[in-house]
């Protein structure tokens, strides 16, 4: 698991960076993320929006992610805080989505989660092992997660890059 080439690409999927669409699809392919989505909300398993994945036919397992939940409430099956992803962020519980039929669903979910979220691959730990998988996230807090990774206090909108 490279963690670069998965800020690289976070970073294009939130137009910080010029797309390279090749790059996201043959690290997504390459690293398995294509068939595994992180799931810490409503649509996890028991939750109100489930059905947007039961006819897949896949397969759930608890996990870990990093990111920061933007409240101090828990996630519950009816509510969600929003999360900031960052590599750096605490780890949280969540579970792991797997099936293949996701390679062809994925514009229906981005549509289901609407502009206000960005889909990011984030780093899961599992009892199956370490691996790669998409999550949906908070896409202006994750954002100025992505620049604090650059150095920038977003802040004060101040670059300290250079």
């Amino acid at each position: 698991m490279s963690l670069d080439k998965i800020i690289k690409i976070n970073r294009q999927r939130v137009g910080l960076d010029n797309a390279n669409d090749k790059l996201d699809q043959q690290f997504s392919l390459s690293s398995g993320a294509i068939t595994k989505l992180v799931i810490y909300g409503r649509m996890r398993p028991g939750g109100p929006d489930e059905h947007h994945l039961i006819d897949l036919g896949g397969t759930w397992s608890d996990a870990t992610f990093p990111g920061y939940i933007q409240s101090e409430d828990d996630c519950s099956i009816d509510f969600c805080p929003r999360l900031a992803w960052t590599p750096t962020g605490t780890w949280n519980e969540g579970f792991v989505f797997q099936a293949d039929a996701l390679k062809d669903h994925w514009s229906v979910l981005d549509a289901k989660e609407g502009a206000d979220h960005a889909r990011l691959l984030t780093p899961v730990q599992s009892s199956m092992g370490d691996y790669v998988a998409n999550i949906y996230v908070s896409r202006d807090a994750s954002i100025a997660q992505l620049h604090m990774l650059d150095g920038m206090n977003v802040h004060d909108d101040v670059d300290f890059r250079t």
